[in-house]
């Protein structure tokens, strides 16, 4: 007389390699959703810094001169009005009252120097990271820095 089933030794392997099995796949599942967390956080304050640094280096570019002040740097734009730069709190912001970084970054570190040589040279320096996050995977901070040269007129 045969008997079907599985012995008790045949049903505790199955189960530890589902086991281990189970364990590898939920560590690699939880492995991409920090990396993906990771990736989010570091493209919203690269995309906040690089849109910061094109503006100011596209308005310190075209302008007529520039002047560091307290703070931040002072242009006289093509049409003779002024524009001035400056880190007000953890934001990049412009005397028009326009932030160039959102609520979701933190500014610091912020440096303007100006070097009066023909052409005028403005270097501009700041450091992003995200305003708000507590895991290390939604902690994120670059530096930002760019050297630009004033168009003569």
């Amino acid at each position: 007389m045969k008997k079907n089933g599985f012995t008790l030794i045949e049903i505790l392997v199955v189960i530890g390699i589902f086991g281990i099995l189970a364990f590898i796949g939920s560590n690699m599942f939880f492995t991409i959703l920090k990396s993906s967390a990771k990736t989010r956080v570091l493209a919203e304050v690269k995309q906040n810094g690089n849109y910061a640094l094109s503006v100011m280096e596209r308005m310190v570019r075209n302008a007529r001169n520039a002047e560091c002040v307290s703070g931040g740097v002072l242009i006289t734009n093509p049409d003779r009005d002024t524009t001035n730069f400056f880190c007000d709190g953890a934001k990049i912001a412009s005397n028009s009252g326009v932030y160039l970084t959102s609520d979701k970054v933190s500014a610091s570190n912020c440096n303007f120097s100006c070097q009066e040589t023909t052409p005028e040279v403005v270097t501009i320096s700041f450091t992003l990271s995200q305003a708000v996050g507590v895991r290390v995977e939604e902690i994120a901070e670059i530096e930002f820095r760019s050297t630009v040269s004033l168009r003569t007129y």
